[in-house]
Parts: C-alpha cells; structure tokens; sequence
C-alpha cells in the first residue's frame, strides 16, 4: 500500500493538538495556568492589600498574566504554521509505502526505510495515525489520503505490528 502526500499547516497544526491533548496535556497549558495564577495574584494584591501601596507588585503581575495567556493561546494556535515551515522536505509531495517489513518513506530522490519494530508506539483517531519512532517525533498518516478501505487496512496492520496503540 502506498500513499502520496504533502504536509499542510493545517495537517501539521491537527497533528501536534492530538499529540499533545493525548502524551503532555499539561505541558500544552503550563503557560496558560502560569499566567491565570499571576493574574489572579496581581488582583489580590491589588484588591485585598489596598490599592495603592502595592502597584508595584500587582500590576507587573497582572500584566505577566496577561502576556502569557495571550502567547499560550498564539503559540498553541500557530504550531502548524511553525512546524510546516521548519519542515522544508515535506513542502513537496512525498510517499509512504506500507508493507509486513515496514515503512518506505520516499522524499525527493532520497528513501528511509522504518521497520515496524522501530516504531514505539501509535495514535489513532477516526480520521488520524500517528506514528511515533521515539517519544518527540511522529509520522502522520490522514484519512484523506488513502482510498476508500485504504484508511482501515492500515490501522488494522498499525495494530498487528505495533505494540502500544492508543
């Protein structure tokens, strides 16, 4: 089985949500709960120790607080545009060919080939396969891409060839 495709921002940007919803919830939002719990303070300050006396506390912190919910909810919003234009290679239609001994990954002139073992473990979605050969990279395999019962054959030789299948 073999499908050819290219990486999109918009691919990219579903991929890394799955992938952090799934393997790091809380690393995604770290900065968004800094940034509530500094704002939070900052009003405290603010309100509870009277007013005046502590601006020079609480307003940096509100302001801390503030700028780091707004760069949570950019960073997290703009991950596929980062990652697509970090990833040159893909830019270009490329192929993966599915078979028992594995992936064959052809980009431009040059072939990888991945056997399964090298492969930790896998993400399944309805519409989504990742596959992941150490625990910060993935492969990304959309339902779109294949053809009618393409989608299904895949996920069902994902879990007989890959042990930890989420």
């Amino acid at each position: 089985m073999t499908i050819t495709y290219k990486y999109t921002p918009h691919l990219l940007q579903q991929a890394h949500e799955l992938h952090y919803r799934k393997f790091f919830p809380l690393r995604g939002k770290i900065i968004l709960i800094l940034g509530l719990l500094s704002a939070w303070a900052g009003l405290l300050l603010l309100l509870i120790k009277g007013g005046g006396k502590n601006l020079w506390y609480s307003v940096p912190l509100i302001i801390y607080g503030i700028v780091a919910i707004i760069l949570h909810f950019y960073i997290s919003r703009t991950v596929g545009k980062r990652a697509f234009k970090k990833l040159k290679q893909y830019h270009e239609p490329f192929s993966i060919s599915a078979d028992d001994d594995g992936l064959i990954i052809e980009i431009k002139n040059k072939q990888y080939e991945v056997p399964w073992n090298g492969l930790k473990k896998a993400l399944m979605t309805d519409d989504l396969i990742l596959l992941y050969p150490n625990d910060a990279v993935f492969f990304i395999f959309p339902r779109v891409n294949f053809s009618a019962n393409g989608f299904d054959e895949f996920r069902n030789k994902v879990k007989e060839n890959i042990e930890k299948v989420f």
